[in-house]
């Protein structure tokens, strides 16, 4: 009874995806596949940081381990906690039980939980000048504000993922460190609270960017993605497609450069960047 339970629930979490996802073909695996996916993608913590290599998300990162074979100690947030309850997955049925380290985070690590110490991000009003750039860089739309206008955060739902220090061209946007201590119970509730906000915001944005009316651009690596997906059955001229296919690989391209150089500077990266941003700008 207990296995059907958690099959169905595997099921579940695995249908009806946005339409970022379509791209991974879940839904062709073999259900043994996905349920070790779906167990995979509970075990993150849904943060949708990027810093696994993965900027559309913790699921495309669950697929990755199952499918490809990908280190499964990559989870920066997540920390040894969550590398050891995915190794604990993915090895079963195997005699290798020898875990991996979890990548380092630059923030110190909790004596409680064990992961790296936890942070919100949060805007200096003073300084925000309203140009609207780190809105569509949160995964859970916990910004809120409008153009020429001072911008908020909510902290109660912000992930700490970082991703709208590297968008704002003040840098108005600080980290601060929390405090807490949540159960097992608490952490799993808030995780998929937090999945959900994600799918929401993704679902939001597709039909932003299926509106033929809708006219702000194309900002982050996710929303080109998405971009992608939703404009595939539209008609649009050849050299239309080209750019905009062209944009978007650039964009992509920037967007991980910018991550990466936000948690470590690096010169030979930061010269690809600004020619990248270079054949952007042309474009």
């Amino acid at each position: 009874m207990q296995s059907n339970i958690s099959n169905n629930s595997n099921f579940i979490r695995l249908t009806n995806l946005p339409i970022l996802f379509d791209s991974l073909d879940i839904e062709r695996l073999p259900a043994a596949t996905q349920a070790k996916i779906a167990r995979i993608d509970a075990c993150l913590p849904q943060t949708q940081c990027g810093l696994c290599d993965h900027a559309d998300g913790c699921l495309p990162y669950a697929v990755a381990i199952v499918i490809d074979s990908e280190p499964y100690n990559k989870c920066v947030p997540g920390g040894q906690p969550v590398t050891d309850a995915i190794a604990q997955i993915i090895n079963q049925d195997s005699s290798d039980t020898q875990p991996l380290n979890a990548e380092p985070s630059k923030w110190p690590i909790d004596a409680s939980s064990q992961r790296p110490v936890e942070v919100r991000a949060v805007i200096r009003e003073d300084d925000c000048i309203g140009c609207t750039k780190c809105i569509p860089a949160c995964p859970v739309d916990a910004i809120v504000g409008t153009g020429k206008h001072m911008h908020t955060i909510f902290t109660d739902l912000c992930t700490g993922c970082e991703l709208c220090i590297a968008p704002c061209p003040v840098d108005c946007i600080d980290l601060v460190t929390i405090e807490r201590t949540l159960s097992t119970a608490e952490r799993t509730l808030e995780q998929e609270d937090l999945r959900q906000r994600y799918h929401t915001h993704l679902r939001r944005v597709s039909k932003q960017l299926a509106d033929s009316s809708n006219s702000k651009p194309v900002v982050s690596m996710v929303e080109a993605k998405l971009n992608n997906a939703a404009s595939q059955s539209l008609n649009i001229s050849e050299e239309q497609a080209k750019n905009t296919i062209a944009a978007a690989k650039l964009r992509s391209k920037i967007k991980k450069l910018e991550k990466q150089l936000s948690v470590r500077p690096n010169e030979s990266k930061q010269l690809e960047l600004e020619e990248l941003q270079a054949k952007l700008a042309q474009l």
